[in-house]
């Protein structure tokens, strides 16, 4: 492989954070799974994938900007008050 063809491992960091981002929306039942265009929820696996993107928002932060760093913990912040949120509300259907 040569080193124009490196993969920089920061970027690929970057790709699986926003995966992961993707996926707890979606699991919280905000944005439809991709693959059935339905929306489900299930929150065991919503916070395995932001319990994920932390880790690895975590990662990324030294080699992110001051904007793009703030960017990522106000995404993760708005997608944990979303969980809190979402959590309450099925305790109280049950």
């Amino acid at each position: 492989m040569e080193s124009s063809e490196r993969t920089d491992v920061y970027a690929l960091l970057r790709y699986t954070l926003e995966l992961y981002l993707a996926s707890a929306w979606q699991h919280m039942g905000f944005l439809p799974d991709p693959a059935t265009g339905q929306t489900h929820v299930a929150l065991e696996e919503a916070q395995i994938a932001i319990d994920c993107a932390d880790f690895l928002a975590g990662k990324l932060k030294p080699r992110l900007e001051p904007e793009e760093q703030r960017e990522y913990e106000r995404r993760l912040r708005d997608l944990k008050l979303n969980f809190l949120a979402k959590q309450r509300e099925q305790r109280t259907e049950a």
